[in-house]
């Protein structure tokens, strides 16, 4: 879209194939750990694949609690946006 390439991990686990991705403007990264990676392995994830901007999902609502994605933030080596979650 608009000549920038996203990637929505939506509800996973870390997989293998994530290591195959490269190149991406914006990655959207679940950290909730119920159904999804924890904020811990979600950084790893993050730190592989390098996207340009990271934002974490999925987290300080129905599952997960709200510092999930602060934790998450301080792990990556590279830009992370916080949303508030609801």
């Amino acid at each position: 879209m608009d000549s920038k390439r996203y990637y929505h991990a939506g509800d996973t686990d870390s997989i293998p194939e994530m290591k195959e991705i490269f190149e991406i403007d914006y990655a959207f990264l679940p950290v909730g750990g119920t159904y999804t990676m924890n904020a811990e392995a979600a950084a790893e994830v993050a730190n592989t694949i390098k996207a340009k901007v990271t934002i974490p999902i999925h987290y300080g609502d129905i599952v997960g609690k709200k510092e999930d994605g602060e934790t998450f933030k301080a792990l990556v080596k590279g830009e992370v946006v916080v949303l508030e979650p609801k």
